[in-house]
């Protein structure tokens, strides 16, 4: 009844009894609504596919629609009823009725939960890295060396922790492999994955770490000066020890004239680990991981 405030007009829901294979909602259909189960039961399908799909079954008390009447989201599948049902339908006009008789308090409740819930179905759908190329790559540094993995097991375990599609991640590897970082080879007729060098890929992910950040990759700027101090310092010891003056004069002997500037940059990068206040030693895991950059630069960068 309209008595001119229209806070005050209430459209109840609409409750119905249906019989089993009657299609209660329709994906086709454009009007939104929440359906709930009093009696009976209910079952979603996929009629997209033949035959039809079951995707889950409803229970008395079930419901569904609320994100599709409160956010406008589409529903993506049809119902119907498995044997005779009473339902309650939750049109538009219903819930809008409804909403403008809450309390100003209740209605800002309401809508910060169907936000949040909204925010929550979106961060489960999305993927859980922005850049899936660089995910792969992480995901695949852990895999053992020369270990033969057949890619439709691997790929659906990465895309199951992940959340990057099937699709996105077939394009992935694809290009892992065109760099060289991954292999694919036939294990008694099956496809599989082999990795010659994980440590290529954590180079690959350092690389396209900067890359997100729009900065230099450092083992890639190092000058011709410092490449050739790299290749000498890879044929010393770690037990070798001395002071910076001594380290100049050995590159100045092998003629690389390094200065104090490109000194205190190596210090910095950490190709020398300080033993005390003036004596020095080589990192050898460092100076290798700056030399296997720049041997396999092109990989890098994927110009093949």
């Amino acid at each position: 009844m309209t008595t001119g405030d229209s806070r005050k007009t209430i459209i109840p829901p609409v409750r119905i009894t249906v019989k089993a294979g009657f299609v209660v909602f329709s994906h086709n259909d454009p009007e939104r609504k929440i359906v709930i189960l009093e009696k009976g039961g209910l079952r979603a399908v996929d009629s997209s596919v033949t035959p039809k799909k079951e995707l889950f079954r409803m229970r008395p008390g079930d419901l569904v629609g609320v994100a599709a009447l409160l956010e406008g989201e589409s529903f993506r599948y049809d119902l119907e009823a498995t044997e005779i049902s009473d339902i309650t339908i939750v049109s538009e006009d219903c819930m809008e009725s409804e909403l403008k008789n809450m309390p100003l308090w209740l209605l800002a409740c309401v809508r910060e939960l169907s936000g949040q819930n909204r925010q929550r179905r979106e961060n489960m759908r999305k993927p859980r890295m922005e850049n899936s190329l660089k995910s792969l790559a992480e995901f695949s540094r852990f895999l053992k060396k020369e270990k033969p993995y057949p890619v439709e097991s691997l790929i659906q375990e990465y895309c199951w922790q992940t959340r990057v599609p099937v699709a996105a991640a077939k394009e992935d590897l694809k290009a892992l492999c065109r760099r060289k970082f991954l292999e694919l080879q036939k294990q008694d007729d099956t496809l599989c994955v082999v990795a010659h060098d994980p440590e290529l890929l954590k180079l690959f992910v350092d690389y396209l770490d900067t890359q997100d950040q729009g900065k230099p990759w450092e083992p890639l700027r190092l000058s011709l000066n410092q490449k050739k101090a790299l290749v000498t310092l890879s044929t010393i010891k770690a037990s070798e020890v001395k002071d910076a003056p001594s380290w100049l004069a050995m590159f100045q002997k092998k003629g690389i004239d390094l200065t104090v500037a490109d000194w205190i940059y190596m210090l910095g990068q950490g190709f020398f680990t300080e033993k005390d206040e003036s004596h020095f030693s080589p990192v050898p895991e460092k100076v290798q991981y700056f030399l296997l950059a720049l041997r396999y630069e092109i990989n890098l960068r994927g110009v093949l």
